[in-house]
């Protein structure tokens, strides 16, 4: 009974042991891939494209501004008026009249952590263990294209990032977030790759909310490095 234990002991170790190593090299694939080290250089994005709201069957352009460190502008014109969003790097506002905001509101716990992730320049899984986060291998897609990753944060909170196996970039992320004060999964899809100074960059996203697609957007152009005004991220002007 003792052999047996050891023996199965033995056989969990070295099974941990290849686990860790095989995703040790699909991570280093992912970074050479997405160009990683690249994008660390990187101080501003300027993102132009079209996001279509399929539920209600809207289409606009939009603008998204991002600079380091964590700072974001979004830009959209919805039924002939502007919504804006901004975070500075500590604060965030929501202006939006045809929603009923007519003047900036500011963001709260939940939704700042959905603009932190949206503000992030590097993959989520680029210098984990730096930020207080945990990584595992999860097995594969239901279809075998794709590596799963799990990655647990700091706060407890997790995601599941899919890891293409040819191309060794993200074509999905998993995660749980709070809306309307209730935890929902969200599903992003990212797909159409197009390498931007090197570094290969997703051109078309779509946002899947139990399992129902509600948003996607086709990006059009990526700037690197254009200068932008610090106080596009300040709090909306209404003027």
């Amino acid at each position: 009974m003792r052999k047996l234990l050891i023996s199965t002991a033995i056989i969990a170790f070295v099974l941990c042991s290849v686990q860790a190593q095989n995703l040790d090299q699909i991570l280093k694939d992912h970074y050479k891939a997405s160009g990683q080290e690249q994008m660390t250089k990187i101080k501003t994005i300027v993102t132009n494209g079209k996001i279509s709201y399929v539920a209600a069957g809207m289409e606009t352009a939009i603008t998204m501004y991002q600079a380091r460190p964590n700072k974001l502008r979004l830009e959209a014109d919805l039924m002939g008026s502007k919504v804006i969003q901004t975070y500075n790097g500590t604060s965030g506002w929501i202006y939006a009249p045809a929603m009923g905001l007519s003047a900036p509101q500011e963001m709260g716990p939940d939704e700042i952590k959905v603009v932190l992730q949206q503000a992030q320049f590097e993959s989520p899984l680029w210098n984990y263990k730096e930020k207080g986060n945990s990584v595992e291998l999860a097995g594969s897609s239901e279809d075998g294209s794709a590596y799963k990753v799990k990655m647990t944060q700091k706060d407890g909170e997790t995601m599941t990032l899919l890891i293409d196996k040819k191309t060794f970039l993200i074509s999905g992320i998993t995660s749980v977030q709070v809306m309307g004060g209730a935890e929902t999964e969200v599903n992003i899809s990212m797909k159409d790759y197009k390498a931007v100074k090197g570094i290969q960059s997703a051109h078309y996203m779509a946002t899947k909310i139990n399992g129902e697609v509600m948003v996607s957007m086709t990006v059009a152009s990526i700037e690197f490095d254009k200068e932008i005004d610090p106080a596009l991220f300040e709090k909306p002007s209404t003027e």
